[in-house]
């Protein structure tokens, strides 16, 4: 089967922290967590407040959990003041996009990538589906056909069926998705007969695969994944790296002393034993990327984004 070739294979250069000395001691950090309560950005606040709290590189890190990603950047950008934090991912920019207003990267002081999650692709064993290939002609027969569970309309797993689709030479417009508030509720729906196949992070769909409920068809890793019988999706010729990364921007209008401060916090944080132990037990993968390289890149990530939500034709 002939792949098309399209701009969707995203540059997601993967850095570990170098060795660093320890960042300025901060009274209090506000750290604005937008998205739903209890949702992932929520779990990834937590973890950093737990780790600068431990550490003491601060004496409280307040969470301020402020609802839709777009809106929550709205009152960021207006309210943030020299130390704020904000979380970033990409729901966040998709939601951004979704509102057609200005990106991230124009209105916050972007500070480094942290962690992540590979995606996987996988359908429950009477869908038909035994393969990715099996899937992808399926699709290009006819882009509505197969049923896709996964999460949010415009959030990562929505994303990436777009470009998988795009990747293919699939009509993303013509995609049958269904949207779901959590990864339960999207395993359910395969796994009662809702959805042929679904796309979920790698910690929410592995218990399932491991008990023979769902078929592992294709990772958005750059490389096998360690446990999952399944090829990439570069390997299975669909020009895509994909993760659901999560990051953090500051204040546009913090003096530079303060970018450095917060910046050196990164830093510290992605070097530091507390943080890998984290990222272990939550089922992340450290992506440690800052400065003009994580600049660039989310640069090149939000246009990617905007882009797929575009052609999915959502607003």
């Amino acid at each position: 089967m002939r792949r098309r070739t399209v701009l969707v294979l995203g540059a997601l250069a993967l850095t570990a922290g170098c060795g660093t000395q320890a960042p300025p001691v901060q009274t209090e950090i506000s750290l604005v967590v937008p998205g739903r309560a209890g949702g992932r950005g929520d779990g990834f606040a937590r973890a950093l407040r737990v780790v600068i709290e431990s550490r003491r590189w601060a004496r409280r890190v307040a969470l301020r959990e402020q609802g839709d990603g777009a809106a929550a950047l709205a009152r960021f950008v207006a309210t943030a003041r020299s130390g704020d934090l904000m979380v970033a991912d990409p729901a966040l920019l998709g939601a951004v996009a979704m509102r057609h207003a200005a990106p991230l990267v124009s209105r916050t002081a972007p500070l480094a990538r942290l962690a992540g999650e590979w995606e996987v692709l996988v359908a429950p064993p009477d869908s038909g589906f035994r393969t990715f290939d099996e899937f992808a002609a399926a699709l290009l027969r006819d882009p509505a056909g197969p049923r896709a569970a996964g999460g949010t309309a415009g959030g990562p797993e929505h994303v990436l069926y777009g470009l998988t689709a795009l990747g293919l030479g699939a009509d993303p417009r013509l995609l049958n998705y269904a949207s779901y508030d959590d990864a339960a509720q999207a395993v359910a729906a395969m796994l009662d007969g809702r959805a042929a196949v679904g796309v979920g992070a790698q910690r929410d769909v592995a218990p399932h695969i491991r008990a023979g409920r769902l078929r592992p068809l294709a990772v958005s890793s750059p490389e096998r994944m360690t446990g999952l019988d399944a090829p990439t999706l570069m390997e299975s010729g669909v020009r895509l790296v994909y993760a659901n990364w999560s990051g953090l921007v500051g204040a546009q209008a913090a003096s530079e002393r303060g970018r450095d401060a917060m910046a050196g916090l990164c830093r510290a944080i992605a070097d530091s034993p507390a943080w890998s132990r984290m990222c272990a037990g939550n089922g992340w993968v450290p992506m440690y990327l800052d400065g003009d390289e994580f600049r660039r890149w989310l640069v090149n990530e939000t246009r990617r984004t905007s882009h797929v939500l575009g052609e999915l034709g959502l607003p």
